[in-house]
C-alpha cells in the first residue's frame, strides 16, 4: 500500500510541473508572438490594428490613403469634396509604427485585455497651399446659386391674425472663408474622412433672432395700437377703426414704435369730406309742393377735424375700445343727409309766408316781409342754424335802431323778430319797402315762434 501510494504522488507531482512547464512555454510563445504583434485592443488613428504587425499596419494605412477624400457638408443638402490629387497631398510615413510597438512589452501582453491602446495617425500630411486656396474658391459652398445671406428676424403685420408678428431669422447659407479654410486644413491635418461645416460654425448667422428681447418689445408696443379698436358713429354711420386701419398709421424705425399722426388727422378729415353736410347743397321739399336745391349756409353736421384727430390719436395710445361720436363744431337736427329732420321753420321768400313745423306737424303758418329788394338787402336763400334767441334787444345798423320783443338771428344779422311798426305783412312789400334783411314777422306769430326755437333750430329759406 505504501508503495503505491508514493507512485501516485510522483505522477501528481510529474503532473504538476508538466503543467506549469507547458505554461512557461505557453506565455514564453505568447510573448514572442507579441514581439513583432501589436498587442489586442490596439487602436491606431482610428482604426483597430489588433493582431497586426507593424509591416501590416503600414501596408493597411497606405491603402486606406490611396482611396482618400474629404467628404464636406452643409446646409440644405449642399456637399462637396477635396481629392488629394487637387491640392498635391502627400502623406509622410514616420517611425509610429515601430515605435508603438516597442511601447507593448511582449511580455505584458496579458494587461491588453483589461484596457484600450490609443494612438494618432503615424504620419504627416502636406499639401500645396495654393492649391488648397484655389480648391476652396471652386466649392459648392461659394457658387452663387448656394448663397443665401442670412436675415434677421423681424416685424410684419398679419392680415389673417389682426396684428404684429415676429417673422424668425433666415440662416441662409453663407460660409465665413477664413473658418472654412481653419476647419478643412485641421480636417485634412487629421485625415479626417468626413467634416460638417454647420457643426464647425463655418456659416454666417443672423444678428436678431425671433427672441430677441427689444424685437418682442416693439412687437408688443405696436399691437398695443392695432389691438384698438374705435367704433364711430359719423352722422349715422359707422366708420370702424380697428387693425386693418391702424396698422397703416404704425411707424416701426430703429426699434422706435410710433403713430403717423398726419395720417390720423387726413383719416378725420376724409371722414368729415364723406359724411359731413355742412356747406353742402340739398334738396328740400316744401309745403306747397316743390322740391327745390337749397345751399348750405351756416347749417349741418360739420366735423371738428384738428380735435377729433387729436382725440383718436389719443385713444390709440391707450390701447382703448370705444364706442363714439366724432367731436363736431356745427351739428344738425338729426343725423344723415336729411339732416334737417321733421322740425323746423320754412320761410317761402317768393312768397312771403312762413311755416313752423315741430315733429312734422304745423304750428304755425304766418305772412312776413323780408330784405328789400330795390335797395339791394335781398334775404339770402339757404339752410341755417339757428344762432341763439333773446328777448327785448335792440338791432342796430348804419341810420337806425330797433327795439324788438323777440330776437331770433339764424344768418349773421339776420334774423326772425317781431317788427309791431307794420300795419300789414305778405304780398310784394318786400320789393321796395322790405326790411334790411329780417324777417318781419307780426307780434304774436313772433311769440309763438320764440317759444318753439332753440340754438341750432333749423331755418329754411327759398324763393
Amino acid at each position: 500500500m505504501k508503495g503505491k501510494k508514493q507512485l501516485w504522488v510522483k505522477l501528481g507531482l510529474a503532473a504538476i510541473v508538466s503543467l506549469l512547464v507547458l505554461t512557461v512555454i505557453t506565455y514564453i510563445g505568447i510573448s514572442l508572438y507579441f514581439e513583432d504583434h501589436y498587442y489586442y485592443n490596439t487602436i491606431i488613428g482610428g482604426e483597430d490594428f489588433s493582431y497586426k504587425t507593424p509591416i501590416e499596419a503600414e501596408g493597411i494605412l497606405y491603402t486606406k490613403m490611396d482611396s482618400y477624400s474629404l467628404e464636406i457638408s452643409g446646409r440644405e443638402d449642399v456637399s462637396d469634396k477635396i481629392l488629394p490629387e487637387e491640392i498635391n497631398m502627400k502623406f509622410l510615413m514616420d517611425d509610429t509604427l515601430i515605435r508603438i510597438k516597442k511601447e507593448q512589452k511582449p511580455e505584458l501582453w496579458f494587461l491588453c485585455f483589461f484596457k484600450e491602446y490609443n494612438y494618432t495617425f503615424p504620419w504627416a500630411v502636406k499639401y500645396d497651399e495654393d492649391a488648397l486656396e484655389n480648391k476652396i474658391k471652386e466649392l459648392a459652398f461659394f457658387q452663387a446659386k448656394n448663397i443665401r445671406k442670412a436675415k434677421d428676424a423681424y416685424l410684419t403685420y398679419s392680415e389673417e391674425e389682426k396684428e404684429y408678428v415676429i417673422v424668425g431669422a433666415d440662416a441662409g447659407t453663407e460660409v465665413v472663408k477664413s473658418k472654412v479654410k481653419e476647419t478643412l486644413k485641421d480636417a485634412l491635418d487629421a485625415l479626417e474622412l468626413k467634416v460638417d461645416l454647420e457643426e464647425n460654425g463655418c456659416y454666417k448667422t443672423a444678428k436678431v433672432e425671433e427672441d430677441n428681447e427689444e424685437l418682442v418689445e416693439v412687437k408688443d408696443r405696436a399691437n398695443k395700437y392695432v389691438n384698438s379698436k374705435v367704433i364711430y358713429d359719423w352722422n349715422g354711420n359707422e366708420v370702424v377703426v380697428d387693425a386693418d386701419i391702424i396698422h397703416n398709421w404704425i411707424i416701426i424705425d430703429d426699434n422706435q414704435v410710433s403713430l403717423d399722426e398726419e395720417a390720423i388727422k387726413d383719416f378725420v378729415a376724409e371722414q368729415a369730406k364723406k359724411y359731413d353736410t355742412y356747406g353742402k347743397n340739398r334738396i328740400f321739399h316744401t309745403t306747397d309742393g316743390r322740391e327745390v336745391e337749397l345751399k348750405s349756409g351756416a347749417y349741418g353736421w360739420k366735423t371738428d377735424k384738428d380735435t377729433e384727430g387729436d382725440e383718436l390719436i389719443k385713444i390709440l395710445k391707450k390701447g382703448e375700445t370705444i364706442e363714439k361720436r366724432p367731436e363736431y363744431s356745427f351739428t344738425a337736427a338729426q343725423p344723415g343727409d336729411r339732416d334737417i329732420g321733421d322740425t323746423y321753420v320754412e320761410i317761402d321768400l317768393g312768397s312771403q309766408h312762413l311755416y313752423l313745423y315741430v315733429d312734422g306737424k304745423m304750428i304755425l303758418e304766418s305772412d312776413f316781409v323780408s330784405g328789400n329788394m330795390a335797395r339791394g338787402w335781398t334775404t339770402p336763400a339757404g339752410v341755417f342754424g339757428l344762432t341763439y334767441k333773446t328777448r327785448n334787444a335792440v338791432l342796430r345798423g348804419s341810420n337806425y335802431e330797433t327795439p324788438v320783443s323777440y330776437w331770433m338771428p339764424f344768418n349773421g344779422n339776420i334774423g326772425m323778430h317781431d317788427a309791431t311798426w307794420r300795419s300789414s305783412f305778405g304780398g310784394e312789400i318786400y320789393l321796395t319797402n322790405g326790411s334790411h334783411g329780417c324777417i318781419n314777422l307780426p307780434f304774436e306769430n313772433a311769440k309763438i315762434i320764440y317759444e318753439y326755437v332753440y340754438t341750432g333750430f333749423p331755418v329754411v329759406c327759398y324763393y
